[in-house]
């Protein structure tokens, strides 16, 4: 093993990129403690500083290839040949054709990263907050805490109040919304699209792993109305929700064998937009093996008269509606059902 690779790759990577590569989130600033990645750890017994990673309870110092390889489980000379294929070195010069680029790909990791580390805690909502956001929605209770069950819905302090967040697990996407209701001080809307979030992931689809079918909704609190949709429908326990956070948004490629073989319907905003958007991700995911259409809003009115533009509007319909749309509106959530085999319709 090189000394001169090693030296190559330490200068071309640091410790809080290494960490980014392997979905570990370091602090932004050197010696704030922080708990041990590898090992169960009561207390915050770790700091980095100055690219050496510090086990205190332990005594280790790990730098940028150690703390890969002990993160890995390899010996320290294969996780030098991993990182020199990462980092596209060949022999002990960097290649000439990518020389820029990932550098850049992997700083931008590690900037995600840092800002994501950056976030207030997220807390599972009280009962009041259950209730204040089922209130302002316009949904069940019992719905708002199904999603809250099935780790989608959070609340976190900010310097505007209290908020909910729609996110999951992955933690790569978060998007925030006052409790309060009202927009955003800060950038004058509602939804706020947290730093360090992967806008296109999503939301709760490593959650849906266990779920026949995809309800596919556009925004937060569409992914709520969803479950109080399915919830009404006696349907939650074969019905994952999954949010993509803006109509502009593609599925990126790493998701796709997430929804590969299920049974998807998209519930797109009722605007050129959302139907756009409805379109777009039908054809990637039919192509992907799913069984997927679409469902449209067209014609609907809410109880106030108002055009249904959405799914959270859609729970909200006009109880005289259900005369002349009973088959179509109950429609809606019967997508549970296995489909015929290969069927694939554009809309309902």
């Amino acid at each position: 093993m090189s000394d001169s690779l090693c030296s190559l790759i330490k200068s071309r990577l640091s410790i809080r990129q290494a960490a980014a590569l392997l979905g570990i989130e370091l602090p932004p600033k050197d010696c704030v403690k922080f708990r041990s990645p590898f090992r169960s750890d009561r207390s915050p017994s770790c700091t980095v500083r100055k690219d050496v990673f510090t086990d205190w309870s332990t005594g280790e110092h790990l730098d940028q290839i150690d703390f890969f390889a002990v993160a890995k489980g390899i010996p320290v000379a294969e996780a030098v040949k991993g990182l020199a294929d990462i980092l596209r070195i060949v022999g002990d010069r960097p290649a000439r054709t990518v020389r820029q680029a990932r550098p850049t790909a992997d700083a931008d990791a590690a900037e995600r990263a840092r800002k994501r580390f950056a976030w207030s805690e997220f807390e599972i909502p009280s009962r009041g907050e259950i209730r204040q956001i089922a209130e302002i929605r316009g949904l069940s209770p019992e719905s708002i805490g199904l999603a809250v069950s099935r780790g989608l819905l959070w609340i976190c302090d900010s310097r505007e109040g209290r908020a909910w967040v729609a996110t999951d697990s992955a933690r790569r996407n978060a998007q925030a919304r006052r409790l309060d209701g009202r927009p955003w001080d800060k950038i004058g809307a509602k939804a706020w699209t947290m730093p360090g979030s992967e806008a296109s992931w999503p939301v709760g689809l490593r959650e849906a792993a266990n779920f026949p079918t995809i309800a596919l909704c556009e925004g937060g609190p569409d992914m709520l109305a969803a479950l109080h949709l399915a919830w009404i429908a006696g349907a939650e326990d074969k019905i994952a929700a999954v949010a993509m956070l803006g109509a502009a948004i593609r599925i990126p490629g790493d998701a796709i064998p997430l929804f590969a073989g299920r049974r998807v319907r998209i519930f797109g905003h009722r605007d050129i937009a959302g139907q756009d958007a409805t379109d777009r991700w039908a054809s990637l995911l039919a192509r992907a093996g799913c069984a997927v259409d679409g469902f449209m809003f067209n014609g609907l009115l809410k109880a106030d008269g108002a055009p249904v533009a959405d799914l959270n509007d859609f729970a909200h319909l006009d109880p005289d509606q259900w005369e002349g749309e009973r088959d179509r509106i109950e429609s809606a959530f019967n997508f549970a059902a296995p489909p015929a085999t290969g069927t694939t319709n554009r809309h309902q």
